[in-house]
């Protein structure tokens, strides 16, 4: 490497005594030419920065000394002048080559636009040469495409179809896991030239994205959380461009095997083996909640957040401090300490095999962490057609022996088609109280629009099973519970809107699994 960076100092200083000779020497007419030239040399090869320039004008140098020298040394001996621009010719290829961009766009080996642009000048200009009788320049030229030709020679006869290999290791992944793993490549080719790979899939990363194979093995890091429908071998595009930059080839790469395991398969396992290791409570299945006098009936007293002033909300609880600050009427919230157990709220219609695996997966984790926790559970189940199931509530081991059962009766239904957001049924309500607060009758018409959009979403909800299903579970457990809601949001959107607006005015704590397939956050009320 130092003798390499020497013989590019000597190569640099032979330029600029050349040009400085050409100038001093050469006829007067042109003897401004070599000079500006010299200028131009100094200022692109010592300011830095980027080396595209640099290639044509090593170039035009390889080309123009020869002319500046011929009526010097004469025509045939003047090419000899071009000789030593060759290692610094070779040298801008190379690092114009780390800053290219690479391109997908076609298949297999094909030459780079610097490889075009670069035969095509000198083609052209040895055309010109030839056809004005120019023998020194010809020769020069000449040696410039016999240079590139060598190169481009050694790229074809090194450089197979598949440059580059990687060591493929089977990973087993359970559907929707992150996991990172560590990818050899190995260089085939022998070149030390660049490769890109690029991801045809959201869930697959690897960096770096681009790297120099400087050594024959290197190892990237992949990134990975599989879908249901994974596939076996992940494959990515990738772009090899050797040292050069004038050959690229654009192949595909595969990287890590796959074994991908349903969320519900995995959580199904633990949830057996969690009913096999455990021992059966002594506890009998609950009937009933407790009796209503041993039920504080105050809504809570453990501070759970803030949220806007909605009509109805008592005074009492008016934060008055966050109100002045935020300009706004700001009320607190209070989490209930009598709640006696939770409630799981399905709903057993999905739209297609990942979201089926996603609602099977939080179904039994939900079902296996309150029975970790021995809360009693009750579970309300329903499709896009009927109520399914509702219980009371159960003995959590009894509840997860329930969600094992649920878990095999989901089924498949079309996906709706949805043009407008889910609405805020809260906010509905509050437009509504404050237009029709308003005199004007602007305010009043509006109102009764909006009421008409609340009517209409009342009656989906109750022609919806959601609504059944939950009414019932409800009077089953007679009393106050966590209510945990898996659903995807499809065909019962607007009528768990609705549901919750009546369940929060009632005083429910509500938790929403976020399946991956709503179009909302997931909140908690």
């Amino acid at each position: 490497m130092r003798i390499f960076s020497r013989w590019l100092f000597l190569c640099r200083v032979y330029v600029i005594g050349a040009l400085v000779v050409a100038g001093i020497f050469s006829p007067l007419v042109y003897a401004a030419i070599p000079w500006l030239v010299l200028i131009a040399y100094l200022y692109l090869e010592f300011r830095g920065g980027e080396s595209g320039p640099k290639v044509p004008l090593y170039t035009f140098l390889a080309l123009s000394l020869p002319m500046f020298f011929q009526p010097l040394v004469g025509t045939w001996a003047s090419p000899a002048f071009s000789l030593p621009l060759i290692p610094l010719l070779d040298h801008g290829l190379r690092q114009y080559a780390l800053t290219c961009n690479l391109s997908l766009a076609r298949a297999g080996r094909h030459p780079t636009r610097l490889c075009f642009l670069l035969s095509l000048s000198l083609l052209v200009v040895a055309m010109v040469s030839a056809a004005l009788m120019s023998w020194g320049l010809l020769v020069s030229c000449g040696i410039l495409i016999s240079y590139l030709v060598a190169v481009i020679s050694i790229v074809l006869r090194r450089l197979p179809k598949t440059p580059v290999g990687a060591e493929i290791i089977s990973y087993r992944v359970v559907a929707g896991d992150h996991t990172r793993a560590a990818v050899r490549l190995l260089n085939r080719s022998g070149l030390a030239g660049q490769l890109s790979l690029i991801s045809p899939y959201s869930w697959f990363h690897i960096k770096p994205t681009r790297l120099v194979l400087h050594r024959p093995s290197l190892e990237v890091e992949a990134f990975f959380a599989p879908p249901l429908a994974g596939p076996a071998t992940v494959t990515v595009q990738a772009n090899f461009l050797d040292p050069w930059g004038l050959i690229g080839v654009n192949f595909e790469l595969e990287t890590v095997g796959l074994f991908v395991i349903p969320r519900a398969r995995y959580a199904e396992w633990l949830a057996r083996r969690y009913l096999e290791i455990s021992r059966p409570g002594v506890q009998e299945a609950m009937s009933a909640a407790a009796p209503t006098s041993q039920r504080p009936t105050r809504k809570g007293t453990e501070f759970y957040g803030l949220r806007s002033y909605q009509p109805g909300d008592s005074a009492r609880v008016i934060d008055w401090k966050h109100t002045l600050k935020l300009h706004q009427v700001v009320v607190k919230e209070f989490l209930d300490t009598s709640v006696e157990g939770a409630l799981l709220l399905v709903n057993l219609s999905v739209t297609d095999e990942e979201e089926r695996d996603k609602l099977a997966y939080s179904l039994m984790m939900s079902g296996l962490t309150l029975a970790r926790e021995n809360i009693p559970s009750a579970l309300a189940a329903y499709n896009d057609q009927e109520m399914v199931a509702s219980t009371r509530l159960l003995d959590p081991r009894q509840a997860l022996l329930q969600v094992l059962t649920l878990s095999q009766d989901i089924r498949l239904l079309p996906e709706p088609l949805r043009y407008l957001e889910v609405p805020d049924v809260s906010r509905l309500r509050g437009n509504i109280h404050r237009l029709r607060r308003s005199a004007e009758t602007a305010a009043v018409r509006l109102a009764e629009l909006l009421q008409l959009e609340y009517d209409a979403l009342n009656r989906g909800a109750w022609a919806n099973p959601v609504t059944a299903t939950l009414a019932a579970a409800l009077a089953a457990v007679r009393g106050r519970v966590n209510i945990v809601i898996l659903s995807g949001r499809n065909h019962d959107a607007e009528a768990l809107a609705f549901s919750q607006h009546g369940l929060a005015e009632r005083g429910y704590h509500m938790l929403n699994v976020e399946l991956g397939r709503t179009g909302q956050k997931p909140t908690t009320k």
